[in-house]
């Protein structure tokens, strides 16, 4: 890896001198053929983006592919029967959803660790739990937690697993908050800071680019200026300890943008997917999430502490069985817990969730964005 770019006795790292107040010149190089579309979050190496109508028998297709013969089939059985618990979510009276949905995803999460080659025991737990203390906050949303068990030598607690499958670099808290996490959830993002009167989190990108000149590799990332999610979330994340490590301002050659490079990494030519996989993990490191659009993946910086970021699919998970907890444990208040301004957030969390996660789960394991056929979005 190469230094960082720095100015000295005001010159750029090319020599030239800076004006005041002003970037230093963005390096020139050319784009890397056949760019990944899924880069940064959806990375292993440079292949097509897969398109399908049906991410269950996708997830199937990695099962059989990738596992021997007993693991495809314990795989397959726990895609089978979240498929079987998705599709009963689907039409039933509001209150079951959530454990239905539930139900789905800890099968499917169950299977996508076997297919990354965790060696799940048969007896694996929850890895997460709904905390006695939810029932002393007088029944207030805001007060609702869900408690993180830590990873253990067996495997055996999922939540944690499917925490450091996602990449996530350190252990969560271990109490986090539902209302805090339904923060880190890009789709209902929007809805989010309506209802709680918060600023936003989510920087969106306009592109990111992975560069190439003799030998060298950088990624640049574009913003546009005038986004008014940018204008209000870009000021907290960009002074942040983990962006600054990754990323400095270079001038935009378009007006309307800001764009930002990471440092140059060493690129051999057979080396390529190797230096863009390197890219891919630095940039995850200042928190990246995505939300599924009918022209694909679109994605965002999030603007939040390196100790208290959740990647935004284990949000989606935890939230999923918080609701799935009380729906089968406290159904009696269930009307009582998410009444008020929150009911709005949790039945858009309720619309986005089966399609975002599915496909971002989806996603995470075949290492390129898999995506829905223009004619299946609804």
């Amino acid at each position: 890896m190469s230094g960082r770019r720095r100015v000295v006795r005001g010159l750029d790292s090319t020599g030239k001198r800076l004006v005041a107040g002003r970037p230093p010149k963005p390096r020139h190089g050319d784009l890397v053929a056949n760019e990944p579309t899924g880069f940064p979050l959806f990375y292993d190496k440079r292949k097509p983006r897969i398109v399908t109508a049906d991410p269950w028998a996708f997830l199937s297709h990695l099962a059989v592919t990738r596992l021997d013969k007993r693991n495809e089939d314990i795989a397959n059985a726990y895609i089978s029967q979240g498929n079987d618990f998705f599709e009963a979510a689907q039409n039933p009276r509001f209150h079951s959803r959530p454990l239905l949905y539930y139900y789905a995803f800890l099968n499917v999460v169950k299977a996508a660790l076997l297919i990354r080659r965790v060696p799940l025991p048969p007896l694996a737990r929850h890895g997460i739990n709904d905390p006695r203390a939810n029932s002393r906050q007088r029944l207030r949303f805001a007060g609702q937690t869900v408690n993180i068990q830590n990873v253990a030598a067996d495997h055996s607690e999922i939540f944690p697993e499917f925490v450091r499958m996602l990449g996530h670099p350190a252990a969560l808290s271990r109490s986090l908050r539902v209302i805090d996490l339904l923060r880190f959830v890009p789709s209902i993002h929007r809805t989010f800071t309506q209802v709680v009167a918060s600023p936003p989190i989510f920087v969106p990108v306009a592109r990111f680019e992975i560069r190439y000149r003799r030998g060298w590799m950088w990624a640049r990332l574009r913003m546009t200026r005038t986004d008014r999610d940018v204008h209000d979330a870009l000021p907290g994340a960009r002074v942040r300890r983990a962006f600054t490590y990754v990323f400095s301002q270079v001038e935009s050659e378009r007006n309307h943008e800001l764009w930002f490079e990471t440092t140059t990494f060493r690129a051999q030519t057979r080396g390529t997917d190797n230096t863009i996989a390197q890219l891919a993990a630095l940039i995850r490191g200042c928190g990246i999430a995505a939300v599924l659009t009918a022209e694909g993946y679109r994605f965002y910086l999030v603007d939040a502490p390196r100790r208290l970021f959740v990647p935004y699919l284990a949000a989606m998970y935890a939230i999923i069985f918080y609701l799935g907890s009380i729906t089968r444990y406290k159904p009696d208040v269930f009307d009582k817990i998410i009444s008020g301004k929150q009911s709005w957030i949790i039945e858009e969390f309720l619309a986005a969730l089966p399609t975002q996660f599915l496909f971002g789960l989806a996603s995470e394991l075949a290492g390129v964005d898999v995506v829905r056929p223009y004619a299946a979005i609804s």
